[in-house]
């Protein structure tokens, strides 16, 4: 994974090499995420995903950039934090701590604003945000276990999503979510309890 970063870090403008103990732990941490979905894949395969750019790439960056985030290497972030953005279109904050299960499936169009909880087995699609009511404001939302965000769906504001909770296409959640819930808008918010 070393050789990978160096040459994904020649695409930044006066880049700053990155320790490989750190690349080692965001490899590691997304290995752990990916096989929580696709507990059949090995390394060699997850490697191979990532190195392709497929889904699994956005969610190594991501990795990448928390750790250099919780290791307090801030000069080393913002080119991360670019290449997440330039290669997987994705805007997703360091800050945020999501547990192991994080998956972005298509992330094109993704932002993950600033300090989010998220719990265990999380999937995101194109076109999300997980959002604040205002620049610079307020804490982030609090998501349970296994949530599933489909396609062009939005968190908005300051709020506690709960447990096994599916938040359909183009839909806008603004009000608090219980456990076990099906999210879908026609009109209205529309909560079904599944």
């Amino acid at each position: 994974m070393k050789d990978f970063v160096q040459f994904l870090l020649t695409k930044v403008y006066q880049f700053k090499a990155i320790d490989e103990n750190y690349i080692q732990t965001a490899f590691e941490l997304t290995v752990v995420d990916v096989n929580y979905h696709f507990p059949d894949l090995t390394r060699q395969e997850i490697k191979h995903r990532i190195t392709t750019n497929s889904n699994e790439l956005g969610v190594f960056l991501f990795r990448l950039g928390s750790v250099l985030h919780k290791n307090d290497q801030e000069n080393l972030k913002p080119q991360i934090h670019w290449l997440l953005k330039e290669l997987c279109s994705c805007e997703i904050y360091f800050n945020n701590e999501i547990s192991e299960g994080f998956y972005i499936i298509h992330g094109e169009g993704t932002v993950i604003g600033s300090r989010n909880k998220i719990g265990t087995g999380f999937k995101i699609h194109h076109g999300c945000t997980i959002g604040h009511k205002k620049n610079g404001g307020g804490n982030g939302s609090i998501l349970g276990n296994n949530v599933t965000m489909y396609c062009n769906s939005s968190i908005i504001g300051e709020l506690t999503i709960g447990n096994n909770v599916i938040i359909g296409g183009h839909t806008m959640v603004v009000k608090n979510i219980p456990d076990n819930s099906l999210i879908t808008q026609k009109g209205e918010l529309l909560i079904r309890q599944i």
